[in-house]
C-alpha cells in the first residue's frame, strides 16, 4: 500500500495524514494515566475509572458515585523534504461513570472515541501515456470509530474480573477530486460514506500480589476476539466539466451492506506500587491489523504493536500542602502503526509528563485534574513521506462524592 505525496495543504481541524488507512488513528494514550505513557492494563485505584480494563472497577470506594470527563487538544507540524504545514485539532473526548451495584460487583458506563479520521492530501502526478501532462488528486476523509460501552468488574479476594459491552458506531467519509491540468478537461468527483456499528465485547483480567506492607504487584489484561462489523456504504460519483462547469452522473448512488473485520487486540501490564508513594506501570499492546478487512478486502496493513511505561511519585497522600497530595508522572510510548508507505514503516515516539491534583469539596468529595504533556514524532520524512512533530494536553477531570453513604446521626 502506497501514497505519493508532493504537496501537503494543513488547515484546523483536520489532523494527522495517516489517518488515511483502515479504520482511522487509533486512540494511542487516553484515560487517567496519560502522563505515565497512557498505561492502563494493570491501572487501578479508588479515584480514577480506569475504562480500558473492566477489571479495575473493583478498586473504586464502595460508597461513592464516579464522574470522569476527558479531552485532548492537539498542535502538529507537518514537513516533507520540501513542504511544511501544521494543524490544532480537538480529540478524543470521553465521559465515563461508575459505582457499586452489589456487594463484589461495580459497574461503569460512558463514552470514548476509539479512533480518529482527518485528513487533506494532494499530489501531482504524469498522466499514463504521456510525458508532459499532469492530473492533480485531492483525498480528503473525516470521521471515526465511537464506543459507547456498559461494563461489570467482579472481584473475588486477589483476582478481578469484568466485561466491556461496547456499541461501536461511526461514520467514515472519504472524498477525491481528479484534476486534469488541461484546459477545458473534466474535473472527476467521488465520495464514498461508510457507516459502521455492531457490538464488541472486551474482558479483563487483574490480579494482585501483596509482596511486603509496603509493596503491591498488580498484573492485568484486558482483550477483544476478531469480530466482524456490520457497515454499509453508499458511493457516487460525478464529472464537473471546468468551462462549462456542468455536472455529469457517472455513477449514481449505490448502497452496499457487509462489515469490516475488526482485529483481535490484547493489552497486558504491570503496575507495581511503593510505599504508598511510587508507582512504576508498564504496557504492551498487540492488535492483528494485518487481518484487517473492508467488505471482505484485505487492506495489507500489518500488525499494530504499542510499548508504554510511566513513573508517578506521591509525596504524601494525606500531606497538609496541595503540592504534597499532587501525583507527578513521567512516561513514554513507542507506537508500530502498522502502516507501510513506500517500504517505509510508520512509527510513533513520543515521551509524556503532567500531575494530577486533588481537591477537596465540602460534603468530602474529591476533584482530580490531570493534566498531561505528550512530545512526540510520527513518521518520517524518508521517500518523500511526511514527518509529523506533535504536542498535545490531555485534561482529565474526575470527580467522586459520598452517594451511597448511609446517615448514622440525624
Amino acid at each position: 500500500m502506497s501514497i505519493f505525496i508532493f504537496k501537503v495543504y494543513g488547515q484546523d481541524n483536520i489532523g494527522t495524514p495517516y489517518s488515511v488507512y483502515g479504520i482511522g488513528l487509533q486512540t494511542e494514550n487516553v484515560g487517567p494515566y496519560n502522563a505515565m505513557g497512557g498505561v492502563a492494563a494493570a491501572m487501578r485505584d479508588n479515584g480514577n475509572i480506569n475504562y480500558l480494563n473492566p477489571a479495575s472497577y473493583t478498586a473504586l470506594d464502595t460508597a461513592r458515585l464516579y464522574f470522569q470527563f476527558g479531552v485532548t487538544g492537539e498542535y502538529a507540524h507537518l514537513s516533507t523534504y520540501k513542504e511544511n504545514a501544521s494543524y490544532r485539532v480537538a480529540q478524543n473526548t470521553a465521559f465515563n461513570i461508575a459505582f457499586r451495584l452489589h456487594k463484589n460487583m461495580y459497574m461503569s458506563l460512558g463514552f470514548t472515541e476509539k479512533s480518529d479520521i482527518g485528513y487533506d492530501l494532494s499530489y501531482t502526478n504524469v498522466i499514463p501515456g504521456s510525458s508532459d501532462s499532469y492530473f492533480q488528486q485531492n483525498i480528503q476523509g473525516e470521521g471515526g470509530l465511537n464506543d459507547v460501552y456498559l461494563g461489570l468488574g467482579w472481584r473475588y479476594k486477589n483476582l478481578s474480573i469484568g466485561l466491556n459491552t461496547s456499541l461501536i458506531f461511526g461514520k467514515i467519509e472519504k472524498r477525491q477530486t481528479l484534476t486534469t491540468m488541461i484546459e477545458g478537461s473534466k474535473i472527476i468527483k467521488t465520495s464514498e460514506n461508510n457507516r459502521i456499528h455492531d457490538v464488541l465485547f472486551t474482558p479483563g483480567i487483574q490480579y494482585t500480589l501483596n509482596l511486603s506492607s509496603k509493596s503491591i504487584l498488580t498484573l492485568g489484561s484486558a482483550f477483544n476476539f476478531t469480530q466482524k462489523l456490520r457497515s454499509k456504504t453508499d458511493y457516487m460519483a460525478y464529472s464537473v466539466n471546468s468551462s462549462t462547469n456542468t455536472t455529469e452522473m457517472l455513477n449514481d448512488l449505490t448502497l452496499k451492506r457487509g462489515y469490516i473485520k475488526y482485529p483481535f487486540r490484547i493489552l497486558s501490564g504491570f503496575d507495581f506500587k511503593y510505599n504508598r508513594k511510587w508507582d512504576i506501570a508498564g504496557d504492551y499492546t498487540f492488535q492483528k491489523m494485518s487481518v484487517y478487512e473492508e467488505f471482505g478486502k484485505n487492506q495489507e496493513l500489518k500488525d499494530y504493536h504499542k510499548a508504554a511505561l510511566g513513573l508517578s511519585w506521591t509525596p504524601e497522600r494525606l500531606g497538609r500542602y496541595w503540592w504534597q497530595r499532587n501525583s507527578y508522572m513521567l512516561g513514554g510510548y513507542f507506537i508500530h502503526s502498522g502502516i507501510e508507505v513506500k517500504n517505509v514503516d510508520i512509527n510513533t515516539y513520543a515521551i509524556t509528563f503532567g500531575s494530577q491534583i486533588p481537591f477537596y469539596t465540602a460534603r468530602n468529595g474529591i476533584l482530580l485534574l490531570g493534566v498531561a504533556f505528550d512530545l512526540g514524532i510520527r513518521g518520517t520524512e524518508q521517500n518523500g513521506l511526511i514527518q509529523e512533530k506533535f504536542a498535545k494536553v490531555r485534561i482529565n477531570i474526575g470527580f467522586n462524592e459520598f452517594w451511597f453513604m448511609k446517615r448514622k446521626i440525624n
